[in-house]
């Protein structure tokens, strides 16, 4: 062979070998990367989540009373409206959900703490209503006893603002009780009205349509342990017409004293003998008084309303004072 074609031959030789071992490693880089092991590592299956929404409360029920926030806005002490020897009064404003609630608060003459009683007023047309109607002397009465009273003019009541009644079980009164408690609480211990308020001792007195309202609370506040209610609006909305929770009677931390007169007009007697029918039937012992002379709101002058007083008196006394 001539040198020149023994050359030739040599580099495709060499050529011939180096695209042979490219190929040989080529092949060696893929089977590898195509080996089981790393198929394993880049390739996984992910199981299926079955994600259930969470149901929302109706807004009205408990569940919906108690998932809300309560005490936005201020509580403010507009001015000292009457000083007494046993308490004095003070008007108050406080924000409720965009609104404002007018009111007033007893407040005990002494040190305390001082149990705290909520006082709720039942219905009057908003031409005639003022801020110390009727319950006032309620209030009063209890206040002389030492006890903070709490008395809010409900919403759609003046001057508090007014949004119109609709068929949301009483649950913008509610609304309005919880947050001026939420507005109670923050300025509980601190210096002015409520420094000396013991709010782990708390009551409800609540006459008609804040009779209802005072049911709702009771089964809302662990903190309430006493509830008066006064020819209370107690059948009109329970769980079996609403459809839903409004009313808890087994679970809450109150004893329950039921005041009515035989010849109320307004809100039948059966009413309250039906509650106290239903509060045994839930496990409580509710004392349940019947007044054979008295109407829908007891007459003033008489001993009919001062017996009802007498035995709320002392009903508070034994569940907010002697424990």
């Amino acid at each position: 062979m001539k040198p020149k074609m023994r050359t030739k031959v040599l580099i495709i030789t060499i050529l011939l070998s180096m695209v042979l071992t490219g190929c040989a490693t080529l092949f060696s880089t893929m089977v590898v990367d195509s080996a089981p092991e790393s198929i394993d590592e880049t390739i996984r299956v992910i199981p299926t989540q079955t994600v259930t929404p969470a149901l929302t409360p109706n807004p009205f029920s408990l569940a919906g009373l108690k998932a809300r926030t309560y005490g936005t806005g201020e509580l403010s002490i507009e001015y000292t409206w009457e000083e007494r020897e046993e308490f004095t009064r003070y008007k108050i404003i406080y924000d409720s959900d965009n609104l404002s609630i007018h009111g007033f608060v007893n407040i005990p003459t002494g040190n305390g703490p001082f149990p705290v009683v909520v006082a709720l007023h039942g219905y009057i047309p908003a031409s005639e209503y003022e801020t110390l109607d009727y319950s006032t002397r309620y209030a009063d009465s209890i206040a002389r006893k030492g006890y903070i009273v709490l008395h809010p003019n409900l919403r759609n009541f003046p001057p508090s603002d007014s949004v119109g009644r609709k068929r949301d079980y009483q649950s913008g009164y509610v609304i309005d009780v919880m947050n001026l408690l939420a507005h109670a609480r923050d300025l509980a211990g601190q210096p002015g009205i409520f420094e000396n308020a013991d709010l782990s001792r708390m009551g409800v007195w609540g006459h008609s349509l804040g009779g209802g309202t005072a049911l709702r609370l009771a089964g809302l506040v662990d903190e309430i342990q006493a509830a008066v209610l006064y020819g209370a609006v107690s059948q009109r909305y329970t769980n079996e017409n609403t459809g839903i929770e409004i009313l808890d009677y087994e679970n809450t931390n109150a004893s329950f004293s039921v005041h009515h007169g035989v010849l109320d007009n307004t809100i039948s007697v059966a009413w309250s003998q039906r509650l106290c029918a239903q509060l045994e039937d839930a496990g409580k012992e509710p004392e349940c008084f019947f007044y054979e002379d008295q109407p829908h709101t007891f007459y003033r002058l008489g001993d009919g309303d001062a017996l009802f007083i007498k035995r709320t008196i002392e009903f508070f006394d034994r569940h907010l004072k002697d424990t």
